[in-house]
């Protein structure tokens, strides 16, 4: 049966990498791909129009309440909303800006909570309806110089368990992925002291990161595989749940 998917953050990375996970598993699906970056995510849509798929793009700001409500109220009818945007910084705790501590919050944790929260309202409305949000191990795993990072997915995650519980009666499933290091254009740019992304998975003494077991970092279509399972019917039974797509790095803990 065609219905409308939705996903925020989807010009590049993990969102892009969603995006075309549910294109392809989802054929009959109404795709919408949503991005601050309007241009970019034309273009993602653009490729995959080009293979059939019935894709639009749409401009949204997460951190402005304003285009979250224009866009939900555009696409009230999703059944499926996958949420990937969000920013990252690094810098030593004690030279943090409170501004850019701050800016994290706001984008990571109130912006794509204050999404969730108005599609679960909407699908509320009609007793069914899914959504999956990119969270973090950075969430349960300290992580150095990433003090806003972690706390913004942290926050993310329980907010979202929350919600999850307050409207599971009414049909709808609220669950959250946390990748562990993912090879996508951010992490490139992260990683350029790294002869690759790979290296990564060696592990740091010195910023106390684990080595990863499956011996390399995950690709995009690796967390877009655990997004795509949360929002098909095969999990119906799953909410307020957190998959780890980490090869092994926190060691199932």
């Amino acid at each position: 049966m065609s219905t409308t998917a939705v996903v925020i953050g989807a010009a590049r990375g993990i969102g892009q990498a969603i995006g075309e996970d549910l294109a392809q598993a989802f054929p009959t699906d109404r795709l919408v791909l949503a991005d601050i970056d309007l241009d970019a995510v034309e273009r993602v849509a653009d490729s995959l129009r080009a293979r059939g798929v019935d894709a639009v793009a749409r401009h949204v700001d997460i951190a402005d309440e304003k285009s979250v409500s224009n866009l939900v109220a555009a696409t009230s009818e999703a059944s499926r909303v996958a949420i990937a945007a969000g920013v990252f910084d690094s810098a030593p705790t004690l030279q943090v800006d409170v501004a850019d501590f701050e800016r994290i919050i706001r984008i990571n944790t109130i912006g794509c909570f204050d999404v969730a929260r108005h599609y679960a309202g909407r699908m509320a409305e009609r007793g069914t309806g899914s959504i999956v949000a990119v969270a973090s191990i950075a969430a349960r795993m300290p992580r150095m110089r990433q003090a806003g990072y972690a706390a913004s997915k942290a926050a993310l995650r329980q907010a979202l368990r929350v919600l999850a519980m307050e409207v599971a009666a009414d049909g709808v499933r609220v669950n959250t992925v946390s990748p562990g290091p993912t090879d996508t254009e951010m992490m490139r740019q992260l990683a350029s002291d790294h002869a690759t992304v790979d290296d990564l998975a060696d592990g740091s003494l010195l910023a106390f990161r684990p080595r990863i077991p499956a011996g390399r970092v995950a690709r995009g279509s690796d967390i877009a595989a655990a997004v795509r399972f949360l929002l098909s019917p095969d999990s119906s039974h799953i909410l307020l749940g957190d998959i780890v797509v980490d090869g092994g790095e926190l060691l199932g803990m």
